[in-house]
C-alpha cells in the first residue's frame, strides 16, 4: 500500500522533508495524530544533534507518525530508534509502513534500527530503564504516551540518567496539566457510551507540562536551552488543523485539543552540563 514512487534518490535527498510528509499524509487518521508542522518540528531538532554520523540512540513513548521521522533519522545515520506502545498492531502497521518507504529508501532492514516495545514504558523490567541494561546512551527523546505529569516525569526521570551531553528532550502535548489522569481522554469515551462526564479531581491539575518538564531538567542540568522550534512558527498555517477540523472541534470540546494554548502543544529543550546530584 505504501509502495509508491517518491521521486528519485536525488530528489529525496534535496528535499527531505517533503519526502516525509508525503509518507505522513498517506497514514490514517488513527496513526496520525500529531500535526504536519510538529512533525517537521521533530525532523529539523534533529538536525540540530551534535552526533549526525556517529550512530544515535533515539528514544519515543508514544508511536505514530513521530516514528517515521525519528526511524529516518536512525537509519540515515546508522542508529537505532527505541519505541514504547502498549499498542502491538500499530507497531506492526508502522513497520509495514517503514518497510515500504524507508527500508525501501535505504536498502537496509528497519529491524537493525528500530527496536519497538509493546509494553509499559515505566515497567521496571521492559520500560526505559532497559536502556541502561543495553548500554544505550540517548541522543534524543520524545514523549508521547499517557499525557500525565506523573507518567511523563516517570519517563523522563528513566530516561534523563542515560542521556547524552547535548541531548534534546521534546514533547508532545506540552500544554496539558494533568497530574495523576487524563480527565478529557476518559470524557471522551464516556461520551461514546452515553454515560455523564466526570468532575476533574482538584489533585489532577498541576502547572502545563511545559513548565514541569524544564524545571526537572534544570534541576539535573546546569545548562537547559529551551528551543525555537519550527513548530512555533509554522502550526497556525498548518494545513492538519483545517483538513481533520471536524474531529479537531470535537476534540476541543472535550478539552482533549487545547486551543487556547497551541503553542506549546510541542516543546524540546537542548541540555549540558549534568549534576553531580543527578
Amino acid at each position: 500500500m505504501y509502495d509508491f514512487y517518491f521521486g528519485t534518490k536525488n530528489e529525496i535527498e534535496a528535499n527531505e522533508a517533503k519526502y516525509l510528509l508525503f509518507i505522513k499524509r498517506m497514514l490514517p487518521r488513527w496513526c496520525n495524530s500529531i500535526p504536519d508542522s510538529e512533525y517537521l518540528a521533530i525532523h529539523n531538532s534533529l538536525l540540530l544533534l551534535p552526533s549526525a554520523g556517529k550512530k544515535p540512540i533515539l528514544v519515543e513513548t508514544g508511536a505514530g507518525a513521530s516514528t517515521i521521522a525519528l526511524l529516518n533519522y536512525a537509519m540515515k545515520h546508522n542508529g537505532v530508534l527505541y519505541s514504547w506502545d502498549f499498542n502491538g498492531p500499530k507497531g506492526a502497521f508502522l513497520r509495514s509502513v517503514c518497510t515500504d518507504t524507508l527500508g525501501s529508501y535505504y536498502g537496509k532492514s528497519i529491524f537493525d534500527h528500530w527496536k519497538f516495545i509493546a509494553y509499559n514504558s515505566l515497567s521496571q523490567h521492559l520500560g526505559v530503564s532497559i536502556l541502561g541494561e543495553l548500554n544505550a546512551s540517548v541522543d534524543f527523546c520524545f514523549f508521547d504516551s499517557e499525557h500525565t505529569s506523573e507518567v511523563l516525569l516517570g519517563e523522563l526521570k528513566g530516561v534523563n540518567q542515560y542521556l547524552k551531553e547535548n541531548a534534546i528532550i521534546a514533547i508532545d502535548d506540552a500544554n496539558y496539566n494533568y497530574v495523576h489522569t487524563n480527565i478529557s481522554y476518559i470524557n471522551m469515551l464516556r461520551k461514546k457510551l452515553d454515560l455523564p462526564p466526570v468532575q476533574n479531581p482538584s489533585d489532577n491539575v498541576c502547572k502545563p507540562f511545559y513548565m514541569e518538564v524544564e524545571t526537572f531538567l534544570r534541576s539535573h542540568w546546569t545548562n537547559v536551552e529551551y528551543l525555537q522550534d519550527t513548530y512555533k512558527k509554522e502550526y497556525k498555517t498548518d494545513l492538519f488543523w483545517s483538513y481533520f477540523s471536524s474531529d479537531r472541534e470535537a476534540m476541543g470540546k472535550e478539552g482533549m485539543e487545547k486551543l487556547d494554548s497551541l503553542e506549546h502543544r510541542f516543546d524540546s529543550w537542548k541540555v549540558s552540563g549534568r549534576r553531580i546530584s543527578s
